[in-house]
């Protein structure tokens, strides 16, 4: 049935709906950390960065003659896939099934000279580690969340090439 659905989609409605689906994502992400205080990981902050990057491929994109679109939504399928696979190295993390990476753990504070200047530092820069959850519904964190919509964006960018080659 889905598959059928894709048929009639065209190229340009494609890319326009993973447009506003990255948009979403990443308007949901901005409304959590700036108006509800829920502050992101840089593991976290890796995978926007792929939802802002697909995002602005999809919009560039959609100017494109229709063959290049074609390619476009082959390439954003391996985007996103490559997003559910980073989302599901952090649900690895935290879930403890993988030991925590440095760049996740801890700041760098070797540049402060004094006490005096990492002190501030500290107190302007809130750090959130890779293996807390900082928000979950129904027991599932908003890195599955992610690793699973990802997913379903990639098999559906393939669906759609693959469907209308």
């Amino acid at each position: 049935m889905c598959i059928k659905i894709l048929k009639k989609i065209s190229s340009q409605q494609m890319l326009i709906g993973l447009f506003l689906v990255c948009a979403a994502v990443e308007a949901t992400a901005y409304v959590m950390e700036h108006y509800f205080g829920i502050l992101g990981c840089p593991l976290c902050h890796y995978e926007q960065k792929v939802f802002i990057g697909a995002g602005t491929i999809a919009l560039v994109s959609g100017i494109l003659p229709r063959r290049f679109q074609l390619y476009s939504l082959f390439g954003l399928g391996f985007i996103f896939i490559g997003g559910a696979f980073l989302a599901g190295y952090h649900v690895a993390i935290q879930q403890h099934w993988v030991s925590l990476p440095a760049f996740c753990s801890s700041n760098d504070f070797t540049a402060f000279d004094s006490v005096e200047s990492l002190r501030e530092q500290l107190l302007k820069t809130p750090f959130v580690r890779c293996d807390q959850i900082t928000w979950s519904l129904f027991g599932l964190s908003l890195a599955v969340y992610n690793a699973l919509l990802s997913l379903i964006l990639a098999l559906l960018c393939w669906g759609w090439v693959w469907k209308n080659k």
